[in-house]
């Protein structure tokens, strides 16, 4: 299990997407892929809807290059699935740090479905 947990069950449950991370899930989808994204420190933006796109999105996976998950919002850990603390995009430095999710549909985990 990953150190943090920055959305709850239900919240997951209610986006279609699992806590677990597997390695070997995200190596089997077909790329590009939809993966979900959830800022790394959530809690502190109370003043925000929690759900909030700025907190909470959907982003694509372009490609894993060795043991780095490439998206369209910044470069995540393969064995995590956390950031690894590059630029999210937003073309500065800032904090919008996260962690992917998995989702439980058959376009984000093709074996889930099969077995």
């Amino acid at each position: 299990m990953r150190p943090y947990r920055n959305i709850s069950d239900s919240e997951l449950e209610s986006l279609e997407a699992t806590r677990e991370w597997s390695k070997e899930a995200l190596l089997s989808l077909l790329l590009p892929a939809k993966i979900l994204w959830v800022h790394s420190t959530r809690e502190k933006f109370h003043r925000l809807n929690p759900m909030d796109e700025c907190l909470v999105k959907t982003i694509t996976i372009e490609r894993i290059q060795g043991d780095v998950i490439k998206t369209n919002f910044g470069s995540y850990s393969l064995e995590t699935g956390k950031n690894i603390y590059y630029s999210c995009g937003c073309k500065k430095f800032c904090d919008c740090y996260g962690q992917l999710y998995l989702f439980k549909d058959t376009h984000a985990l093709p074996d889930r479905h099969t077995a």
